[in-house]
C-alpha cells in the first residue's frame, strides 16, 4: 500500500538509503506508518517496536543477504518513505528457496513523487532473491501489470476469492453503516439497529454454517509444536509444489510469537489413533480498527492431501471455535483451486477481491519455469499476510 504514489521527479533533498535496525529508523517507521494505515493509528512505539522485531530480527528466514528495507529521509522531517522485507522460505519444487516479501510501503503525500524509487531498490534486490508479495494493493498490482519489473500473478486460477460466513451478519452490516455520516444514524437508532439485524439474517441465512459430514476424526488446541510436526513436513511436502516451508522454527515463529497487538493465533491439530494428519491455524481479532469486527480467518490449513476428512475435521472444529468465542464473520481466502472447491459446498458468501494481491518475481529462468510448472498451494501465512 502507498499514499498518493505518482512517477514523476526526483527531489534532491531527499535522500535514498537502506533502513537500519536501531531506534532512530524505527522511531520514523512508526510515526509514518501511523499516518499511513489505520491499524497503527493507536499502536504504540512498544508495540510497533515488538511487531517488528518479529518480522525481523526473530525471523528464522533471515539470512545476511536480507536487507531490513529502504527509506526517504528529508534533513527537516527525518523519515519521509519507507519499503520493508520480510525475510520468506518457499519450497519450490524440490528445492527450498530464501527469498523476501516487501511491506508497509508508505510515503508522506508531499514526497509521494518519490515512491517508485522505493519500489525499485525492492525490484533490484529481487533481481537476485526471490520475491513474493501476498498483500498487494490497488497500486501495485497496477505497477506490476503495466511495467516490466519482472513480477508474475501466481498460477491459481480462481485465488482472488474470499469465502465468507457470516455467523452474525448484522454485525458488519451496522459496522459498514457507521462508516458513512448519511447511514451511521440507522446503526445508532434502536429501531434501526433492529431492522438492519432481521435484514441481515435473513439475506445471509444459507451463508451461516460449516457442516462437513465427512468431519469425524478428533481434533485438539495445540499448545507448542512438537517434533511430530517436522515428522508431518517431511512425510507430506511432497504433496505440495510451491508453498510456505513450515518446519518447526517456522511454526513456532509463526503462530505462537506473533506479538498479540492485533490479532491472536489458535492452532488445532487433527489425530488419527494417536498419529498427527494435520493442522490448521486461525486468527481471533484483539483490535479492529479500519476493519469489520470479529472478523476470525482461516491462515494456514496443512494436511495430508489424500485424507479430504482430516480437513473437513479440522474446519468444523474451528468454526465451532470461533462461533464459541463471538465470532460474526469467519472467513477464508488466499487459497487454491482443492480448497476452494471444499469450501464452496459450505454455501459461502463469495466475494471477488478489488484487486489481485499476489504476485512473485523469481531471479531465474530455471526458477520462474519452475513456478509456472508446479503446483501452489497458497495460504495465509505466505509473505506479510496476517502479520
Amino acid at each position: 500500500m502507498i499514499q498518493e504514489l505518482r512517477t514523476e521527479g526526483v527531489d534532491a533533498e531527499i535522500g535514498l538509503r537502506e533502513a537500519q535496525w536501531n531506534a532512530a529508523d524505527l522511531q520514523g517507521i512508526w510515526g509514518l506508518s501511523r499516518q499511513a494505515f489505520p491499524l497503527f493509528r493507536l499502536c504504540s512505539f512498544q508495540e510497533f517496536f515488538d511487531l517488528w522485531q518479529h518480522r525481523w530480527i526473530e525471523n528464522p528466514a533471515r539470512t545476511a543477504e536480507h536487507v531490513f528495507g529502504w527509506v526517504l529521509e528529508s534533513g527537516q522531517e527525518g523519515i519521509v518513505g519507507y519499503l520493508g522485507l520480510v525475510p520468506v522460505r518457499f519450497k519450490i519444487g524440490d528445492q527450498e528457496v530464501v527469498g523476501g516479501t516487501p511491506h508497509s510501503w508508505a510515503v508522506k503525500r508531499a514526497h509521494a513523487t518519490q515512491g517508485l524509487n522505493l519500489y525499485k531498490q525492492m525490484v533490484a534486490w529481487g533481481d537476485r532473491h526471490l520475491l513474493i508479495q501476498s498483500t498487494a494493493g490497488a497500486v501495485v498490482s497496477n505497477l506490476n501489470s503495466r511495467i516490466n519489473f519482472g513480477f508474475q500473478k501466481i498460477p491459481v486460477q480462481g485465488f482472488d476469492r474470499r469465502f465468507l460466513w457470516l455467523i452474525r451478519p448484522e454485525i458488519p452490516a451496522l459496522w459498514k453503516l457507521q462508516q458513512s455520516p448519511d447511514t451511521a444514524w440507522c446503526a445508532r437508532a434502536p429501531v434501526g439497529r433492529w431492522l438492519v439485524t432481521a435484514a441481515a439474517r435473513g439475506r445471509y441465512f444459507r451463508h451461516r454454517r460449516i457442516d462437513f459430514k465427512t468431519a469425524g476424526l478428533p481434533v485438539e488446541p495445540v499448545a507448542e509444536f512438537t517434533d511430530e510436526f517436522a515428522q508431518l513436513w517431511e512425510e507430506i511436502k511432497d504433496q505440495y509444489g510451491v508453498t510456505t516451508v513450515r518446519d518447526l522454527a517456522f511454526l513456532r515463529w509463526r503462530h505462537l510469537k506473533v506479538p498479540p497487538v492485533f490479532r491472536t493465533t489458535h492452532v488445532l491439530a487433527c489425530r488419527e489413533r494417536g498419529r498427527l494428519r494435520g493442522y490448521l491455524a486461525l486468527t481471533e481479532p484483539l483490535r479492529s480498527d479500519g476493519y469489520s469486527p470479529n472478523r476470525w480467518q482461516v491462515t494456514d490449513l496443512f494436511y495430508d492431501r489424500t485424507r479430504p476428512d482430516v480437513c473437513a475435521s479440522l474446519m468444523n472444529r474451528a468454526f465451532a471455535l470461533a462461533q464459541s468465542r463471538g465470532c460474526a464473520l469467519f472467513e477464508v481466502s488466499q487459497v487454491g483451486r482443492e480448497l476452494a472447491a471444499l469450501m464452496e459446498s459450505q454455501h459461502p458468501l463469495v466475494k471477488q477481491a478489488e484487486t489481485w494481491n499476489y504476485w512473485y518475481k523469481a531471479p531465474s529462468p530455471e526458477l520462474t519455469d519452475l513456478c509456472q510448472r508446479e503446483v501452489w498451494w497458497p495460504s495465509g501465512v505466505d509473505g506479510d499476510s496476517n502479520l
